[in-house]
């Protein structure tokens, strides 16, 4: 007869119940926190991300409050306290974490146990220099264009041009430096999203997706950037985009019809400004070479009918116009990955990507030398 171990058998399962253990410490975080100057009120805690959505609300008693959230791996979240306009930005991790701030600088809470959020810290700071540069410019841009009433002179574009580049090559820096300096950390591929993917930019988000170590790139903000990748590709330069869409009458417009010509596809809405302040300089565009083989079809993200039809008579856009009104939730902003407005991408004759986000100068030029 096979005489038992016992020892064995209880190691065994000593064993087992540390991994159980473990595994059910894993999928949550549990969140303690104390607002110093603020005995009670209501606190949210939320995440920004669509896809790994997580929206909760509790109240505080004597200036304390506990969340507790099923979460499998380091998340971003913001934290905010109701009728109060500031917020914090925090990484949680799935463990027992705490916080300590006040009610009007929340960004000046501490947040204790969370490995990711000491390196998120340090992204802050670095970036925080960065953008600090931005206001100055834009405020010397609104004083001589009297807040866009005016076209600035070349030499001011030159000089807010000039300015903007030199904070996109200092944010390459930085970004860059930290996911070098913590390469499998989770917080890099969210940079890496929130500032190549949210503001498109291809190449510098491949190049610094190939920074990350394979814990990073199998985190799920890592996920996501390849997800974004193979969407990317399909509007690539060299690639052959298709869809057919209802346009304004009802009746679907198949972009492969349109080859044969030059064709600017052109994402925009009625509330978008930024689409709004560069439809003249399209118009312009289109008057010029329309009869030498361009068209034109604008996608528009707007949910309203009515906004849409009145956007396009009010700025004169006399081209292929096209939407399923559902914004966002548009499945061919999802298919593309369009995540900003303006975005456009032209094709040649036969159909294929040549240019991508053409707008101001860079379309004229770009059209100056097709035509």
């Amino acid at each position: 007869m096979t005489r038992i171990n016992h020892k064995i058998i209880l190691l065994f399962f000593a064993t087992l119940m540390v991994k159980m253990t473990s595994a059910q410490k894993s999928h949550s975080v549990s969140l303690s926190g104390d607002i110093s100057d603020l005995k009670s009120g209501k606190i949210y805690l939320s995440t920004i991300d669509a896809d790994h959505k997580i929206s909760d609300s509790t109240f505080l008693k004597n200036g304390k409050f506990t969340f507790t959230e099923k979460i499998n791996e380091p998340t971003f979240f913001v934290l905010k306290i109701a009728g109060i306009q500031n917020q914090t930005a925090v990484f949680l991790e799935p463990e027992t974490i705490t916080f300590k701030g006040s009610k009007d600088s929340l960004q000046k809470g501490k947040l204790t146990g969370s490995k990711s959020e000491n390196e998120w810290k340090e992204w802050s700071a670095a970036w925080n220099k960065i953008a600090r540069q931005a206001g100055p410019m834009y405020q010397r841009l609104d004083s001589v264009t009297q807040k866009g009433k005016v076209k600035e002179s070349a030499a001011e574009r030159k000089i807010f041009d000039d300015g903007m580049q030199s904070l996109n090559d200092q944010t390459a820096v930085a970004v860059t430096s930290f996911i070098k300096k913590h390469p499998q950390s989770p917080v890099g591929p969210f940079i890496i999203y929130d500032r190549y993917i949210s503001y498109p930019n291809p190449q510098m988000a491949d190049k610094t997706y190939a920074l990350l170590g394979t814990k990073a790139k199998e985190s799920y903000y890592g996920k996501k950037i390849k997800e974004y990748q193979q969407i990317a590709a399909k509007t690539a330069v060299g690639s052959y985009p298709d869809f057919a869409i209802a346009d304004t009458s009802g009746k679907l417009l198949k972009l492969s019809d349109l080859r044969g010509k030059y064709v600017l596809v052109d994402f925009w809405a009625s509330w978008c400004l930024p689409c709004r302040k560069e439809n003249p300089n399209v118009v312009n565009a289109y008057r010029k070479y329309h009869d030498k083989g361009l068209e034109i079809v604008g996608v528009s993200l707007d949910t309203k009918k009515a906004s849409w039809i009145k956007a396009i008579n009010m700025d004169n856009l006399t081209w292929h116009h096209v939407s399923d009104l559902k914004g966002w939730q548009s499945a061919i902003v999802k298919e593309y990955g369009i995540t900003v407005v303006p975005t456009n991408f032209l094709l040649d004759k036969k159909g294929k990507v040549v240019a991508k986000n053409l707008r101001e100068d860079a379309l004229q030029e770009k059209l100056g030398q097709i035509f």
